[in-house]
C-alpha cells in the first residue's frame, strides 16, 4: 500500500505508526548472522542479543525462516512475553533480510475488550427475550422486585434470609437449581441452603456483615457441588442488601465457568510452555557467556596484574561480588549475568597507567595520584561504542566506579541517582574486597573491622540502600572473599 503512494506521503504514513507504536528493528545476513540491531529492542523483552552469532538461535520466533526468499512476510501478533504481543515484518534485499517488529499489544487489547463488551450486551439481549417470553406467574411478584426476577433468568436463584435463619426463595429458580436443593420447588416454604452446602456455610458467617452494614456485595467465589447422579455443577453465591432486603443471589456458572477453566488451562500451559522456551534460550547462550567471561577475565587479567600482583582471583572475585549483590536488588537474570562479566573490567583502564605509579608500594604523591585518577576514563574509552549491553554496562563501571554517593568522587563528580546502578554495586564491591585482601602495600584485615569502616562511608562513598543490602548479603561476600578456587583456568596460576 505504501509503495503505491507518493513518497512523501508514505514517508509519513510511516513515521506516524512508528511513533504511535514501540518499534525496532534487527539485520540478519543471508548466512542467517545477526549483523545489526536497533530500536526499543528493550520493550520487547530482546536482551542480550549477540551480533556476530546465529539469529535463529538467539530469536526463536525466526527458527525455519531464514534465509528469506524474494518476498516479504509478516508474521501477525507474535506473542514474544506476558501481553506482549509484536506484527513481525519480514523483508528480504539481495545481500541481507530485516526484521521490523512493531508493537501491537496495546490494539489488541482494546479489540479483546470490545468484542467482550459485544459478547456482554448479546447475552444481556437474549437473557432479556427470554424474560419477556416467560409466561406471567400465577401470584404476582412483590413489590420492587423486578430485579430478583431478572436475576432469575440470568439463572440465579435469588434467596432472601430470614429472621429465624431461613432463606426463602424470591421468584422462580432456573432450571436445574432443583436438582441441587430439591426443596427448592416447594412453593413458600424455608430453605436452608447451608445446610445442603458447606461451602455455603462458611460464606454467610462472611455475608452476615454485608446484610447488618450495607455494606457493598461481597463474591464467594467458584465452588463445584455435586447431585444425587454424579453430576458437577459449578456455583457461586453472592451476599447483598437490596432496598433493605438480605438477599443472598446463588448462580449457576454453567458453560461459563468451564470455559474459564479451559481458559486458566490454557493459560498454565502456556506459561509452561513459555518457561521451557526461556530456559532453552539461557541453556543456548549459557556457552556464549562462557566465552565472553573466559576472552573478558583472560584481557582483563593482563592489566590488573600489573596492579597488585594476585593470580586473577580478585577480578573474579569483584564479579562473583557483584552477581550477588545484582540478585539481591531482583536484577533480571541477563542483567546478572552481565553485570559478573562487565565487573571484572572495571579497572581496565589501569593498562594506560605507568607501572611506576600503579606498582608503587608506598603512599602516590599528589602527581602521581592525578595519573592514577585517569584510569575511569582510559578504561571508558577502551569500552565505549560497543553495541554489547553487556560492554555497554562495562563502560558505565569503568567510567564511574570511583563516583561517590555525595559527589566528592572522580573524574565527573557524579552525584546520587546520576551514578549507574552497576556501578554502585561495583564500587560496594571493590573497597569490600580490597579491605579483606593483603595487597602489596598494606595486610589484609577481618570482615568485621571491613564491614565497620565501609559503614562509615554509607551515604557518602555507597548508595545508603544499596549498603544495607550488601550487610544483609555479607555472609554471602564472606564466603565469596574466602573462596580459593575462584580462578576458571589455569593460567591465573601462572601456568604456561
Amino acid at each position: 500500500m505504501i509503495d503505491e503512494l507518493p513518497a512523501a506521503v508514505g514517508g509519513a504514513l510511516l513515521e506516524l505508526t512508528l511513533r504511535q507504536d514501540a518499534s525496532a528493528w534487527l539485520q540478519i545476513g543471508k548466512d542467517g548472522v545477526l549483523n545489526d540491531m536497533g530500536g526499543d529492542l528493550e520493550h520487547f523483552g530482546l536482551r542480550g542479543l549477540v551480533p556476530g552469532e546465529a539469529a535463529a538461535e538467539q530469536l526463536l520466533f525466526l527458527a525455519g525462516m531464514l534465509p528469506l526468499g524474494d518476498t516479504s512476510l509478516t508474521l501477525a501478533a507474535v506473542e514474544l512475553g506476558l501481553d506482549r504481543h509484536a506484527d513481525i515484518h519480514l523483508l528480504p534485499e539481495e545481500r541481507r533480510d530485516w526484521v521490523v517488529l512493531i508493537d501491537r499489544s496495546n490494539s489488541l487489547y482494546w479489540r479483546a475488550q470490545a468484542q467482550q463488551k459485544a459478547n456482554e450486551l448479546n447475552l444481556l439481549r437474549r437473557r432479556l427475550l427470554r424474560l419477556e417470553s416467560t409466561p406471567p406467574q400465577t401470584s404476582p411478584a412483590a413489590p420492587g422486585m423486578a430485579a430478583p426476577m431478572l436475576c432469575n433468568a440470568l439463572d440465579m436463584a435469588v434467596l432472601e434470609r430470614q429472621t429465624d435463619g431461613s432463606f426463602q426463595l424470591v421468584g422462580t429458580p432456573p432450571a436445574g437449581f432443583e436438582v441441587l436443593l430439591a426443596e427448592a420447588g416447594q412453593t413458600g416454604g424455608r430453605l436452608y441452603p447451608q445446610r445442603e452446602f458447606p461451602f455455603l456455610e462458611n460464606f454467610i458467617a462472611e455475608a452476615e456483615a454485608v446484610w447488618d452494614h450495607a455494606a457493598k456485595p461481597q463474591r464467594s467465589g467458584p465452588w463445584v457441588e455435586t447431585d444425587a447422579r454424579g453430576g458437577e455443577h459449578a456455583l457461586e453465591a453472592i451476599a447483598v442488601r437490596w432496598n433493605g432486603r438480605r438477599l443472598l443471589i446463588i448462580e449457576l456458572l454453567g458453560e461459563r465457568y468451564e470455559a474459564q477453566r479451559v481458559f486458566l488451562q490454557m493459560g498454565r500451559e502456556n506459561a509452561l510452555l513459555r518457561n521451557f522456551l526461556e530456559t532453552q534460550v539461557h541453556r543456548r547462550t549459557a556457552d556464549i557467556r562462557a566465552r565472553e567471561e573466559e576472552i573478558a577475565l583472560r584481557l582483563v587479567w593482563a592489566a590488573e596484574s600489573r596492579d597488585d600482583g594476585e593470580t586473577g582471583a580478585h577480578i573474579r572475585r569483584i564479579g562473583l561480588y557483584s552477581e550477588a549483590l545484582a540478585s539481591a536488588i531482583g536484577w533480571e537474570r541477563s542483567r546478572i549475568d552481565d553485570i559478573r562479566i562487565a565487573a571484572t573490567m572495571h579497572d581496565i583502564g589501569k593498562i594506560g597507567i605507568p607501572d611506576v605509579v600503579l606498582r608503587k608500594p608506598g603512599p602516590l604523591s599528589a602527581e602521581e595520584f592525578a595519573i592514577m585518577k585517569t584510569h575511569p576514563v582510559i578504561g571508558g574509552r577502551i569500552l565505549a561504542g560497543s553495541k554489547s549491553p553487556m560492554l555497554q554496562m562495562a563502560k558505565d563501571i569503568a567510567l564511574s566506579h570511583h563516583e561517590k554517593w555525595d559527589g566528592s568522587g572522580y573524574p565527573y563528580g557524579l552525584k546520587g541517582e546520576a551514578i549507574p546502578m552497576a556501578s554502585r554495586i561495583v564500587a560496594l564491591a571493590d573497597v569490600f574486597d580490597a579491605l579483606v585482601h593483603e595487597r602489596v602495600y598494606k595486610p589484609g584485615m577481618s570482615a568485621d573491622a571491613a564491614v565497620e569502616i565501609m559503614t562509615l562511608n554509607r551515604g557518602r562513598q555507597f548508595d545508603p540502600n544499596l549498603f544495607d543490602e550488601f550487610v544483609r548479603q555479607r555472609q554471602r561476600f564472606e564466603h565469596i572473599a574466602q573462596e580459593q578456587s575462584v580462578m576458571l583456568f589455569e593460567g591465573f596460576r601462572g601456568n604456561p
